[in-house]
């Protein structure tokens, strides 16, 4: 095997890309390229190879990982965009998310239940919005939907609340303010059978 480049990185100018046999092998900083000898040219033995992408890149992948959930949670798509804008190849990602989930550092059916459990309390929303706000953070249709029946949400009441926060009286609403808080709701995701009921409610209540 022969080191046929070394390049610096453009998203990360402390590091390097190394290439091996022409394909990009791993990223490294400076002082452990000059630490293990690598030069373009020169060839590096199989020893050499294993231990940095086995031990030396893996860990590196998993503290980056690990710092990048430690703020939050994350979900496990999340998690792979991370590493791979960090330029790690698919095998070193492909095992810290293994570890991740394995030791539940990542879990994105706990992930999408505390996600909705926090989007109801602060900023309440339609479950299709719900859904389509977990999808868009990568997560697999059939947990979201697994994580929506675990919730047992009642789209009824979070609408009807969030309508009396905009309004006191329906009845002292002209049609175009009753048209813009329909519409109001219908961008948080509810229904148009939802939203009448709503109104309904809060007409009936008021």
């Amino acid at each position: 095997m022969i080191v046929t480049a070394i390049t610096q990185q453009k998203n990360n100018k402390d590091r390097y890309s190394v290439f091996i046999d022409d394909n990009f092998a791993f990223g490294l900083i400076m002082q452990d390229i000059v630490y293990f000898k690598l030069k373009q040219g020169e060839e590096i033995t199989q020893e050499k190879y294993d231990f940095i992408q086995n031990e030396l890149i893996y860990i590196q992948a998993q503290n980056t990982a690990l710092h990048y959930i430690g703020y939050k949670m994350r979900t496990e798509q999340e998690v792979r965009k991370k590493l791979f804008e960090k330029e790690y190849t698919e095998y070193i990602i492909e095992r810290v998310i293994n570890f991740l989930i394995k030791y539940q550092y990542i879990d994105d059916m706990k992930y999408s239940e505390s996600y909705i459990k926090q989007r109801l309390q602060y900023n309440p929303k339609g479950i299709y919005v719900l859904k389509m706000e977990l999808k868009q953070r990568g997560v697999k249709q059939n947990v979201i939907d697994k994580a929506v029946e675990n919730m047992n949400i009642d789209e009824l009441s979070d609408a009807i609340k969030l309508l009396q926060k905009k309004c006191f009286y329906l009845d002292d609403i002209d049609e175009k303010n009753k048209k813009r808080l329909f519409a109001f709701l219908q961008r948080r995701g509810y229904s148009y059978d939802i939203i009448k009921e709503a109104f309904a409610y809060v007409t009936k209540n008021e």
